[in-house]
């Protein structure tokens, strides 16, 4: 159970603070309230800015969908969530790359290197940011304790 109430509707937040609480719902394209934005959801300016980043890297096509994916996955699994096993290449460059951002806070030269020559330079901050977005989220679960529920949009993690 999570530590504060989880926003779910938006009578639950401030009258002055409702028209970014809505904008941040349209940004969502109607996706339920669930997760780590139920949790932000009580800064709902905060919660927008951070959509629009994770709306922009989402969009960036320097690093290409599939492994946009894998970067939320190593970030939820280096926070404790799950383990992925029979990587190709170029995702496990991708995991090798956020697990160490996560685990010593920089990359090794080698690291950096190899996502370098995979992604370029705008592919390799993409991936960066990816990772700090994903880890914001996480972060506010871990704090809040907010237990991942299961949804009939959203899929589990392996």
């Amino acid at each position: 159970m999570a530590r504060i109430p989880l926003v779910t509707s938006r009578d639950q937040i401030a009258a002055k603070e409702q028209p970014a609480y809505d904008a941040f719902m349209q940004s969502r394209a109607g996706r339920p309230n669930v997760g780590p934005y139920s949790l932000l959801a009580h800064m709902p300016e905060m919660a927008q800015r951070l959509e629009a980043l994770r709306l922009y890297l989402r969009d960036e096509a320097s690093l290409p969908q599939k492994l946009q994916e894998l970067v939320m996955i190593s970030v939820a699994a280096e926070m404790g969530c799950a383990f992925m096993t029979n990587l190709d290449p170029e995702e496990q460059t991708v995991v090798d790359f956020s697990r160490e951002l996560l685990q010593h806070r920089k990359v090794s030269r080698a690291t950096f290197d190899a996502a370098t020559a995979r992604f370029g330079q705008r592919g390799t901050m993409t991936l960066t940011n990816l990772i700090a977005c994903y880890a914001v989220l996480a972060y506010n679960m871990n704090t809040y304790e907010l237990e991942a529920s299961a949804h009939p949009t959203e899929k589990a993690l392996p």
